[in-house]
């Protein structure tokens, strides 16, 4: 947004301004793209002359193909009057005093051209109007043409850094569902437990699946049988009656000499040691010899 300029602006005026107040006028067909191309807050300076040699200096603020308009009070500037012109009159966009002072009178140029010039130094902006060096070396110049990102990452040697930092080849865990660009799952080891070692990794074992071993598994099998000893028996005794029955039964009649009763109940020694035994199980084995694959745990130097 501001001044504009343009080469080999000239053409002859189709529809003059009208008087010398008149802010719209045209050029012949096909010429207006000489001029320059304006958009909002956009303007250049152009001349109005004519055969006699005079001259008028005016501001354009828009332009349409072959249709121009000049500010308001943009009429006789830069010590010309405004005068009337005609059809077959010229106007040119020529270089003028006023667009030359506005351009140098510019803070940001003013602050460009006072700086002192040197090899490896690119200027920069510190704020309106002022300005600063800082160094530009070829190596950063090989960067900044670059035109997209991936020649800019060859310049840095990104790719090379990379491939340094991990070598083709190194095996990770990665704790994602697929394997990331550049990558390549590793299929050889499937439903298995990690193990971590302090020895060597990289081995393998183990001949049950993670999922199978640690399934839910029924326990069935049966004790053997034992025949306890006496020593294993608890300590007891047997109660046995004297008399008082008819011959041949339990308890047959008994005429003691000693005076006894007729009916008396007597008992065997105590026997029995109240020892333990054991039962010998026979069931089904569980294996849990899950598969594993050797990890180990290191830290970058």
């Amino acid at each position: 947004m501001g001044l504009k300029f343009s080469n080999f602006g000239k053409a002859i005026v189709s529809s003059a301004p009208s008087g010398t107040a008149g802010l719209s006028f045209t050029v012949e067909a096909g010429k207006g793209i000489l001029f320059p191309v304006l958009g909002a807050g956009d303007y250049f300076y152009g001349i109005f002359k004519d055969a006699s040699g005079n001259r008028e200096i005016v501001k354009v603020e828009a332009r349409s193909t072959d249709s121009l308009a000049i500010s308001a009070g943009g009429r006789g500037l830069d010590g010309t009057a405004a005068r009337t012109w005609a059809a077959g009159d010229y106007f040119l966009a020529g270089v003028t005093n006023v667009a030359l002072q506005e351009s140098l009178a510019n803070a940001n140029l003013i602050a460009l051209g006072g700086l002192a010039a040197s090899a490896d130094k690119l200027p920069y902006f510190t704020g309106v109007g002022t300005t600063a060096l800082a160094d530009l070396s070829s190596f950063a110049r090989t960067l900044l043409d670059d035109t997209e990102a991936e020649a800019a990452r060859a310049t840095l040697g990104i790719p090379a850094a990379i491939a340094a930092l991990i070598p083709s080849g190194t095996v990770m865990s990665f704790f994602q569902p697929v394997a990331p660009v550049g990558w390549t799952q590793i299929t050889t080891h499937d439903n298995k437990a990690i193990r971590i070692v302090s020895g060597l990794g990289g081995n393998s074992g183990g001949s049950v699946t993670f999922a199978n071993a640690f399934a839910l598994q029924a326990v069935n099998g049966s004790n053997s049988a034992t025949t306890l000893t006496e020593a294993q028996i608890p300590s007891h005794r047997h109660a046995i009656y004297i008399g008082g029955g008819s011959s041949g039964s339990p308890r047959p009649d008994y005429d003691p000499q000693d005076g006894n009763k007729p009916d008396t109940m007597g008992y065997t020694e105590y026997v029995g040691g109240g020892g333990s035994h054991n039962h010998t199980f026979t069931g089904t084995a569980i294996n849990l010899a899950v598969q594993y694959i050797d990890m180990i745990i290191a830290s970058k130097d």
